[in-house]
This record gives C-alpha cells, sequence and structure tokens, in this order.
C-alpha cells in the first residue's frame, strides 16, 4: 500500500495535549480511518520533535520489526491479536485493520473506561502471563475496540518471553524519550550488552503505566502476590 497521504496517529497524554505516541516506529493511519501501519524506518518527520537520534540505526529499527513481526505470527490465534492485512519485509510495514480511535482517544476525550473494557484488558494480561510473555506495551494507545466491542493489542515490538525478558541495550537506549529515562535507571545496568525488562515490565504495571488515573496494580497484585 502507498502510504504517502497518510495522516499521523497522535496519543493524549496525561493533561490532554496531543503528542507523539511512538519512539519505535511511524504510527500512519489511511485518509478513511480504516487500516493502521506500523512503518519501522530510520528516518522520519514523525520524530522530529525529538531532535538527532544518533543512536537510532538500522539495527535497532530491525531489531524492533523483527520482533513485532515474530509476536504478530506467535498471537495470531488470539482475539485480542489485530487483523494483519499485510506485511511489507522490504519497507517494513506493517498494515492492519483500523476501527478510527484507540483506547487512549476514548479515557482521554471524557469517555470512562468501562467495566468491559476492565475486564478485556485484565483477561489480555493474564492470558500473556500464562502463555509465558511480558508485554510491556500496555497503554491505553497500544489497544483499541473493535465496532463489535473486541479489545485488540498492537506494539508486539515490546514483547518478550519471561524466561528471557532481554533487550540489547543499544535498542532501548535508542528509542527510550527523555521523560521515561527514568524507567530504565529503575531496570538496573545491561548485563552484556543486554537489559533484563522483568523489573520494568513490574514496575509499569504496579505504578507507571495509567489508564486515565488509574494504574495497574490490580493485575499486578493478581500475578504477583497470588
Amino acid at each position: 500500500m502507498n502510504t504517502d497521504n497518510w495522516n499521523y496517529y497522535y496519543k493524549f497524554s496525561q493533561v490532554g495535549m496531543k503528542g507523539m505516541s511512538q519512539t519505535t516506529y511511524e504510527p500512519l493511519i489511511n485518509p478513511e480511518g480504516t487500516v493502521f501501519c506500523a512503518s519501522f524506518k530510520l528516518n522520519s518527520d514523525y520524530h522530529k520533535e525529538m531532535g538527532p537520534r544518533p543512536l537510532f540505526t538500522q539495527e535497532v529499527v530491525d531489531w524492533f520489526f523483527t520482533n513485532e513481526v515474530k509476536n504478530l505470527e506467535q498471537f495470531s490465534n488470539k482475539s485480542y491479536c489485530p487483523e494483519v492485512l499485510d506485511i511489507d519485509y522490504t519497507n517494513k510495514k506493517i498494515f492492519i485493520k483500523w476501527y478510527k480511535h484507540t483506547c487512549n482517544d476514548m479515557v482521554y476525550s471524557g469517555n470512562p473506561w468501562s467495566k468491559q473494557w476492565v475486564g478485556q484488558f485484565k483477561e489480555i494480561m493474564m492470558d500473556l502471563i500464562n502463555e509465558g510473555y511480558y508485554k510491556l506495551t500496555m497503554y491505553p494507545h497500544c489497544h483499541y475496540v473493535t465496532d463489535t466491542g473486541v479489545m485488540k493489542s498492537i506494539d508486539w515490538y515490546g514483547c518478550l518471553p519471561k524466561d528471557n525478558p532481554l533487550v540489547p541495550k543499544n535498542c532501548m537506549d535508542a528509542i527510550i524519550h527523555d521523560s521515561a529515562k527514568f524507567r530504565l535507571e529503575e531496570t538496573g545496568t545491561a548485563t552484556n550488552g543486554y537489559y533484563n525488562m522483568e523489573t520494568m515490565f513490574k514496575r509499569g504495571l504496579e505504578e507507571h503505566v495509567l489508564w486515565g488515573h488509574r494504574n495497574l496494580k490490580f493485575i499486578y497484585d493478581e500475578i504477583f502476590k497470588s
């Protein structure tokens, strides 16, 4: 698909301001609002507000694209996996069916986080744990609801096996936003060139990841204190 006239996707912040939602890929939506494209590319106008990114190399792009595709294939039979329309391996673009809004758009535009959403989100997180995976990309802009009310999860580049939750140091250093560097400091020193992301996952659930004014400690407690 040609994405030349597609629009960028921006998320709402905690204070209701729209801003960049991704440091890993360029998020694009077709003019009709029916297809979303995760475009993994080295240089993007979308990321210009971050300034120079000397650490964001082709090696980094390749690692996250490969992990995204691997996990989309791994979880393709799950109801919460997006409906993949096409994967352009040459240009590193992934196309999925889109439903116009993410949970971020709905939560921060004044709509309440319904009990149905709470239940579906918890089921997704618990199922991933039972499958042996940590998915660090658990923010509201990483989830959307279909026309029939089914919640789906995107941004699978941040999904890692529990028994080996490692990301190359150069990859994490390249995508971490200044406002989130403290999360990487919490994670601890890299060993043999890799960060162990288990602590970041746990601290995200316990405190840092917010859906509106609510954190995800209720899920953390069920997973790690049961």
